[in-house]
């Protein structure tokens, strides 16, 4: 009796299996046909498409795809302001594994030859190694980058100064390719001046940049000062508009100090206009050059 209960068991299994496994086809059809229209928008959510590199100001200097080995990828492209200016900066990834970071930083005043920064001396477990200059002066480094081994090659080139650094080896091979990295982006940069705009970006910048002042970096506009105040300038505009120059001007006419940077899309900051605290009383105004041209004045208080 028990081996009849054992073969109608067994014949039963086999039907059941085929029809439950039927069952998960259809669920997963039905599933594919309702979602697939949507799979790209989902996808794209999970993974968003790297902002492209623009095609003015001194983010032209910066590595593109096809500077690298073929099946290259952007991770990320990015502008970052501060009061000395402003970094472009990309990231991409290559087909061995390795990563390379390219970021430039260009104004009409810095970066001053014979003050690169000895990474060396500021970054844990990095040291200088010898390597050909690149552009008018360079150093290169070896040392770690987000835990992994790296090369990192800073120069400067006109009035910019760049870094490139090539992320996941620190080997020769690797060295060799950061310095040639490094010239690709030194021989774009010319010697005395910016990316010239076309005449539509020009007129463009024309339209959107504009200045605000503030006793705070980034901060709201102010207009009324105490001599121990700093007092931060901001260029804010739609697109990259290569440099332009901040002037602090007081009550006879004299420019008291005055900056300029290559301003990015957004704002940049030009730093403390009062950054010894040694303003004197009195009437002055803030104004911003595009070239030769005077695009706005404001007026400041120091009391």
């Amino acid at each position: 009796m028990r081996d009849n209960r054992r073969q109608s068991s067994k014949k039963w299994i086999l039907p059941c299996c085929s029809v439950i496994f039927l069952l998960g086809v259809v669920v997963v059809i039905i599933v594919y046909l309702h979602f697939s229209p949507l799979m790209p928008g989902l996808l794209a959510g999970l993974f968003p498409t790297p902002t492209p590199l623009p095609t003015s100001g001194p983010a032209v200097y910066l590595l593109k795809a096809g500077d690298l080995p073929d099946g290259s990828k952007l991770i990320q492209y990015q502008e970052v302001p501060h009061p000395q200016g402003t970094d472009y900066a990309v990231s991409f990834t290559m087909p061995d594994g390795l990563q390379v970071y390219s970021k430039i930083s260009c104004s009409t005043t810095l970066p001053v030859p014979g003050r690169l920064p000895n990474l060396s001396q500021q970054w844990p477990d990095t040291v200088r190694v010898e390597a050909p200059t690149v552009g008018q002066e360079s150093m290169a480094f070896h040392g770690p980058v987000t835990g992994k081994p790296s090369v990192t090659v800073e120069f400067i080139q006109g009035q910019c100064g760049g870094m490139i650094q090539v992320i996941g080896s620190d080997d020769a091979t690797t060295t060799d390719l950061a310095i040639n990295f490094a010239r690709t982006v030194a021989a774009r940069v010319s010697l005395t001046a910016f990316p010239t705009l076309s005449a539509t970006e020009q007129a463009e910048c024309y339209k959107t940049i504009e200045l605000s002042v503030s006793n705070t970096e980034f901060g709201p506009p102010v207009i009324a000062y105490d001599t121990s105040d700093a007092i931060f300038p901001m260029v804010s505009n739609s697109v990259g508009c290569g440099p332009a120059t901040v002037k602090l001007i007081d009550s006879d006419g004299n420019t008291v100090m005055e900056q300029s940077f290559g301003v990015a899309s957004g704002t940049t900051g030009y730093g403390d206009y009062n950054a010894a605290r040694n303003l004197a009383p009195g009437d002055y105004k803030m104004e911003l050059w595009y070239g030769d041209n005077l695009l706005q004045t404001i007026y400041l208080t120091v009391n």
